[in-house]
């Protein structure tokens, strides 16, 4: 197995085990899930009621379904520096990814009336 493939397998693993994860959130409680997973409650329903062969079929992508959810470079530094608190760094990583899932819903059409 050339490395090429090799990483394909493995992105295919990793978009199966978020289906199932994000899945299993869903179904302990929807709307926390929701939040963790920065989804839409129709995108979460959607995944909910998703067999394991759909999930499979969505998983086999030559790219990975999740996205990282702080995508701006000065953020990440930001929120990678050592701090002298540890407790606040959790905090404002927390609050920031909060805003950016508020913000993206609002822009949501679907959500709008």
């Amino acid at each position: 197995m050339s490395n090429f493939d090799e990483y394909l397998q493995h992105i295919h693993d990793m978009n199966l085990s978020y289906l199932l994860l994000a899945q299993q959130l869903i179904r302990q409680d929807k709307y926390a899930a929701g939040f963790r997973l920065g989804l839409s409650e129709a995108t979460t329903d959607n995944i909910k009621s998703l067999t394991l062969p759909q999930l499979m079929k969505l998983s086999s992508t030559n790219q990975f379904i999740c996205r990282l959810r702080i995508d701006d470079e000065v953020l990440i530094d930001n929120l990678t520096k050592d701090s002298r608190i540890e407790a606040l760094q959790k905090i404002h990583t927390g609050i920031i990814l909060s805003t950016d899932l508020l913000n993206s819903l609002n822009k949501d059409p679907a959500t709008a009336d």
